[in-house]
């Protein structure tokens, strides 16, 4: 049942909402979204997201590469083909430049333009015992806490961390479990390496943390790490469709690629492009996509 599952998500997979195509990012949005109440956050949580979603719709944007203009013999100019062709290349520039304008109102007034920016607002301005913000006074003790786990060398924490805020979010973690009801489970969603390591289709904790959890919340009660919200999903009771679960596949491959090779995406061709805006027309009118 829903109700036996507390989910804490990490900033990368919020993050990743920029990535997913238009139709399955709302439905898993939403689907979030119904069960906000399960999800342990906080204004760490939030603050990492906003922190970082600019970056994040500037890369995406960085990987669409504006079409060069072509040069052809002196001898077709005047033909039909080219003629066709040139006008292809001016609704392409045209294009172009409506998508900068449409980044730059994502950026700007994300309030009014991006609805990933609106679902998570919602989302994060829950008021719930399992979401920590102001101006509950209990953000410094987990600080404290989360301070000195930091000094000891605790997991989770990424070699070369400067910040406590995987420490906090570790802490908190595990205040949501011991007040939760004696039932409930906790699922972490993540995929930075700080909470385990994956081998092949599975996610482990991290031996400690396994270990911590027993220790201070309960040996009875289950902590569970995946690298898939889908999984998370589906422990909330709600439908995963299969596209769903193609698309944060090719999501999770292609972040996997460009942290091994330590590359951005490669620019999206001019066919490549033209495809992915009909798959955009296909999910929204133009008139709100433009």
């Amino acid at each position: 049942m829903a109700d036996d599952w507390l989910i804490f998500v990490d900033t990368n997979i919020f993050l990743d909402f920029y990535r997913f195509s238009g139709e399955s990012a709302k439905r898993q949005m939403s689907a979030l979204e119904r069960h906000k109440n399960r999800l342990i956050m906080s204004d760490q949580l939030h603050m990492e997201f906003l922190k970082n979603r600019q970056k994040v719709i500037l890369s995406g944007f960085d990987s669409i590469r504006k079409l060069a203009k072509s040069h052809y013999p002196q001898i077709l100019v005047e033909s039909e083909p080219v003629r066709l062709l040139k006008k292809c290349e001016e609704e392409a520039g045209r294009r172009f430049k409506q998508l900068e304008g449409r980044v730059a109102n994502i950026l700007g007034k994300p309030a009014n333009y991006d609805d990933v920016y609106k679902a998570f607002k919602r989302i994060f301005k829950v008021s719930s015992q399992y979401n920590l913000k102001r101006p509950n006074k209990l953000r410094y003790d987990i600080r404290n806490r989360a301070r000195k786990r930091f000094v000891l060398g605790y997991p989770p924490r990424k070699t070369g961390d400067t910040s406590i805020g995987d420490a906090f979010n570790w802490e908190w973690i595990i205040e949501c479990a011991k007040n939760g009801q004696a039932n409930q489970h906790i699922l972490i969603v993540s995929r930075d390496g700080d909470y385990g390591t994956t081998y092949g289709k599975e996610a482990y904790l991290n031996d400690w943390l396994r270990r911590e959890f027993k220790d201070r919340v309960s040996s009875k009660r289950k902590i569970e790490l995946t690298t898939k919200l889908t999984v998370a999903l589906k422990r909330l009771d709600e439908i995963v469709t299969e596209q769903d679960e193609k698309e944060e596949a090719r999501v999770i491959s292609r972040t996997a690629e460009e942290t091994t090779s330590g590359t951005k995406s490669k620019p999206l061709s001019f066919d490549e492009l033209v495809e992915r805006y009909l798959q955009m027309l296909q999910s929204s009118n133009e008139e709100n996509i433009l």
